[in-house]
């Protein structure tokens, strides 16, 4: 069963304002797939998502590299699918051993639209979408009891 919550965001702060809330419920072992069309906020999300683990750490889109990891304790592993032409291509960027490693990390998974299948079922999934110029609808979609009960308890329940 998935819980679903919309919230609509303005502009690149209340983006960045709601990454950072996100940030802060995260734990080691946590999957998030990020999808939206070009230009709807996933990477902006993801800077939120950074600072709120880790204040004072930037982050950058990994498109052409694909994944980047940021932090310790815990690690932040940040994979962006865009240029993904296979989702076989999946097997080749190690995100699975990067997420494992250590003591274990944060998994954030832009485009994750293009490798149907290879997320864990349990996690949130976060589709952003565009409501007008300067606003943002971001969809969750909480698979899992933990994040099921985070939305109920509405601690991801309204946007900015």
């Amino acid at each position: 069963m998935e819980l679903e919550r919309r919230s609509l965001l303005r502009g690149a702060q209340g983006t960045t304002a709601f990454g950072k809330r996100l940030g802060r419920l995260l734990t080691t072992g946590d999957w998030v797939g990020l999808t939206g069309e070009m230009g709807a906020g996933k990477t902006t999300l993801v800077a939120g998502i950074v600072e709120g683990i880790h204040p004072g750490q930037k982050s950058r889109s990994p498109t052409y590299v694909r994944v980047e990891v940021y932090g310790r304790a815990p690690a932040i592993v940040h994979a962006d699918l865009y240029r993904l032409e296979r989702a076989e291509e999946w097997d080749t960027l190690g995100i699975e051993d990067l997420a494992g490693a250590e003591s274990g990390a944060i998994v954030l998974v832009e485009w994750a639209d293009r490798a149907p299948g290879r997320l864990p079922e349990e996690g949130l999934r976060v589709s952003l979408r565009y409501a007008g110029q300067d606003a943002r609808e971001v969809l969750l979609e909480a698979r899992g009891e933990r994040w099921q009960r985070l939305l109920r308890e509405a601690a991801l329940g309204s946007g900015s």
